[in-house]
């Protein structure tokens, strides 16, 4: 598998804590970042949980603002396939409270659900989501 070294990325427009003890990412985002850095940031994720075997992914939106449409094209169609195929049992996300992030996040959910093998779930706190993915088995739907 990987190592249980916690890893920490801090920047001024997001923060990544993978914790390959608890199996988990958190991706929170601090403010808007522009589509580099976007981009940069979301593959750094792929490769740190499949460096470590994570098992859970939680992105914290409440932060991040919109984001653009060729971000989002590029979500749906390169980086959620490939986050497809990391191992990935659950997947949590915070809620924007802003419309447009709303907006493309559930656009880009309803498209990839078919074709991911693990259930994305929706949350108003980071402790709410992290409860959920680190709950047993069953309580996964």
């Amino acid at each position: 598998m990987g190592t249980t070294g916690l890893f920490e990325h801090d920047a001024p427009y997001v923060n990544i804590v993978a914790d390959p003890a608890r199996g988990i990412i958190v991706v929170r985002w601090k403010n808007y970042a522009p589509s580099g850095t976007y981009r940069a940031t979301l593959n750094m994720a792929v490769d740190l949980i499949d460096q470590h075997g994570l098992k859970y992914f939680l992105t914290d939106q409440r932060r991040r603002g919109a984001i653009l449409h060729d971000d989002e094209v590029w979500l749906a169609t390169d980086w959620s396939p490939r986050m497809a195929r990391t191992g990935l049992q659950r997947a949590a996300i915070v809620q924007s409270a802003d419309f447009f992030n709303q907006s493309v996040i559930d656009r880009v959910v309803r498209t990839v659900l078919p074709v991911i093998p693990f259930p994305i779930k929706y949350f108003a706190t980071l402790e709410e989501a992290e409860e959920w993915l680190q709950s047993p088995s069953e309580a996964t739907r």
